[in-house]
């Protein structure tokens, strides 16, 4: 399987240093020339990557690192079992130490087996031809937003019928829709890339994938109470930043569905992120990642390491960080569940929801904000102190309700940055100084849409041009990382592009080679190219904020009884005028200010969202 060769490595350096996208070849520790094995490799780690059956043979043991000393870990153990795991446990018990190589094969053979364990789907909601298409008036965009809306085909994965049937001969978490992989050796679900996926299949109008997709996310949720880093067992002890709540919102929008057992799912997830990744700062409830850097998106930045000391690996202490972005994700979750509470007519349940983003607000801003700088930072719990390097995060908050009056000082920390002084997009860290896949030059699709969408939200002309200026520049350098490649690397869509050109050279650094596929590439560019698509931005109109998607049904029987009830009150007075007291015309107005309410017309709830 693609993930295996990162799980011995992953128990040598640390559980905090476990990787969601690696397969670094360890050096000096691992000899792939043993044909004997005399002992058991002590590894210094107590925490397995999983629970259940399969942990002992796909997430810690022996297993695992006999066939890292052996060099056969590729093979060993394999995509399937042949057996039962207690079975595969039994009869790695019954070799003994020393071990030769040729028993440890033939217990591999006789154990697993590699098979395939995805099949391309053809995704029924697939057009060639797309209407959207039409719509976009700039001729490269267009072009590149057709090649993006094929790759969809090319991407859409499902779990075999023998991994549905038998999913406890496998190390994976099957469900039971297609859904889109990131690509390349990424060949299942991930769970934070799907949001930008889903903001591209929803340009193509692919509301039935995207659905199912949902769907997807929503069954894990019920079994396992959060949305695993991917479908690879190994990668299931921790989340992805939890924007499953923003996917629902997305569809939500594009087609005015509300589904109740998406609430739920909803809840459930924030519930245990309540629960397991709250942390009190200055008095002040805020969330945090645990202690794997692959939680929070990010895997590997000098963002999480002590002194920005980017050699080394073991200085990563995420979990005494409190990163801007993952509070703005949440916070923006809370507004979707009061907007969904409320459709559903939980009126209390949505109010709790507008307190918790309010308290929250105010956490981002009293933590967070740097007046002087004019953006927001992570906060290093150790020290208590800000990380006042450059991240694209730092500007996230922009795209909260009541932030944009921040926007002018923003203005002036992005002009004094020195983030948009480069062609091809915004660098994921500055100052340069660091060899992390997250760090400069490396320009990844998901930071450079949320930099687009929070300098859009701002009230700022300087930074709403920069952001069609931004998406132009992102937009040139994935066209020309397909059409007009530079170097010896042939032309695709990458996982993470060099900032400093548009020529669409892909990112390098990190512990593996750069990637071509890409999931979220793909739908960050397709949504950016929709947002501009014509020769002038034109901003969201008041529909799109939330709440303001569709009326539910009890809203719109208000809004039908409201406008009899009051055109019968205007004839009632036209016939009556001059014979109706004073108190009664008083009481009319109680009325019709009743119905307002009723209908939601209240201006300071329009502000909040």
């Amino acid at each position: 399987m693609r993930w295996i060769g990162s799980i011995l490595l992953s128990f040598l350096l640390a559980p905090h240093l476990i990787q969601s996208r690696l397969d670094i070849n360890y050096k000096g520790v691992i000899n792939s020339k043993n044909t004997v094995l005399w002992n058991p490799l002590d590894v210094p780690c107590n925490e397995s990557l999983c629970t259940g059956p399969l942990s002992e043979i796909y997430c810690h043991g022996e297993i695992l690192q006999n066939a890292w000393q052996f060099g056969l870990q590729k093979l060993c153990p394999g995509d399937k079992l042949r057996i039962p795991a207690a079975e595969v446990l039994e009869k790695f018990d019954k070799l003994k130490y020393p071990t030769r190589i040729d028993d440890f094969q033939t217990f591999c053979k006789e154990s697993f087996e590699q098979v395939n364990y995805l099949e391309v789907v053809n995704l029924t909601d697939w057009d060639i031809e797309p209407k959207f298409l039409k719509e976009i008036t700039n001729q490269k965009h267009k072009k590149l937003a057709a090649e993006l809306n094929e790759r969809w085909k090319r991407l859409a994965r499902q779990f075999t019928s023998d991994v549905l049937r038998h999913p406890d001969m496998y190390p994976l978490l099957p469900v039971q829709k297609p859904f889109i992989v990131p690509g390349g050796r990424f060949d299942v679900y991930f769970y934070w890339d799907t949001y930008w996926i889903i903001k591209g299949l929803l340009v193509s109008k692919m509301y039935e994938t995207t659905k199912g997709i949902i769907e997807n996310f929503s069954s894990l949720v019920v079994t396992l109470g959060f949305i695993p880093n991917s479908g690879n067992i190994q990668l299931t002890r921790r989340s992805q930043p939890p924007l499953f709540p923003h996917m629902i919102w997305e569809y939500t929008k594009a087609t005015s569905t509300f589904d109740k057992k998406w609430m739920e799912s909803m809840e459930m997830e924030m519930s245990f992120w309540e629960k397991n990744r709250t942390i009190e700062v200055e008095g002040q409830t805020v969330w945090r990642s645990i202690s794997s850097a692959c939680e929070s998106g990010w895997d590997f930045s000098s963002r999480w390491m002590q002194s920005n000391n980017t050699a080394d690996l073991s200085s990563i202490h995420t979990d005494q960080i409190v990163p801007v972005d993952l509070n703005v994700i949440i916070a923006k979750n809370y507004i979707i569940l009061a907007s969904y509470s409320d459709h559903f007519g939980n009126f209390d349940k949505a109010a709790v929801y507008r307190r918790k983003f309010d308290q929250l607000s105010d956490a981002i801003q009293k933590i967070f904000w740097d007046d002087k700088k004019g953006a927001w930072f992570d906060y290093d719990i150790p020290t208590k102190k800000k990380n006042l390097n450059f991240y694209p995060s730092n500007v996230y908050p922009l795209m909260l309700p009541g932030f944009e009056k921040y926007s002018a000082k923003v203005e002036g920390y992005m002009k004094s940055s020195g983030a948009l002084n480069y062609a091809g997009g915004i660098p994921s860290s500055l100052p340069a100084n660091s060899v992390q896949q997250w760090d400069f030059p490396n320009v990844w699709a998901p930071n450079q849409h949320f930099v687009i969408q929070s300098f859009l939200a701002s009230n700022c002309s300087f930074l709403q041009q920069e952001a069609k200026k931004q998406a132009a520049s992102f937009i040139e350098t994935v066209y020309n990382g397909i059409y007009n490649p530079v170097g010896v690397v042939g032309g695709g869509v990458w996982e993470k592009y060099d900032a400093r050109s548009t020529g669409g050279a892909p990112g390098a650094g990190g512990e593996y080679i750069v990637q071509e596929g890409f999931g979220w590439t793909n739908g960050a560019v397709l949504d950016l190219i929709w947002t501009f698509r014509q020769d002038q931005h034109q901003r969201q109109e008041k529909s799109e904020n939330i709440e303001n998607v569709t009326l539910n049904r009890s809203q719109q029987s208000a809004l039908v009884y409201a406008a009899g009830g009051f055109c019968a009150i205007v004839a009632i007075t036209v016939l009556a005028k001059g014979l109706i007291s004073r108190k009664k015309q008083n009481r009319r107005g109680d009325d019709l200010e009743s119905s307002a309410l009723l209908l939601g017309d209240d201006d300071d709830d329009q502000e909040e969202l």
